[in-house]
């Protein structure tokens, strides 16, 4: 997928539900994506949505696909605690992946 392609999906979930953020990790912002690779995402949100919920609230944006992707949804609150430790899997995301969308 390319990623003015990447781009339309992380619009569409900024559209319907105004994240903070949207980080794309993985092969596609390593630059190393294959034809098959999927989408990791990161998506820092509020929500009342319990975690495996809120995953499959964003993937239910674009129905039926010819591509996979993979999301990860924090709340402000969960990914400033995660931010702090310094081993944590958020803290490589925010080191290594690309912003697709911040609120300012």
């Amino acid at each position: 997928m390319e990623r003015a392609q990447i781009q339309s999906v992380a619009d569409a979930i900024v559209r319907a539900f105004a994240p903070r953020r949207i980080i794309l990790f993985g092969s596609h912002a390593r630059g190393e994506a294959k034809p098959d690779s999927d989408i990791d995402l990161y998506v820092e949100m509020e929500t009342d949505l319990r975690p495996p919920a809120r995953a499959a609230a964003i993937a239910a944006l674009f129905g039926l696909r010819t591509w996979s992707m993979d999301v990860l949804v924090h709340t402000p609150e969960e990914a400033a605690r995660l931010s702090r430790q310094p081993a944590s899997f958020l803290s490589r995301i925010q080191a290594e992946g690309v912003v697709l969308h911040e609120r300012t």
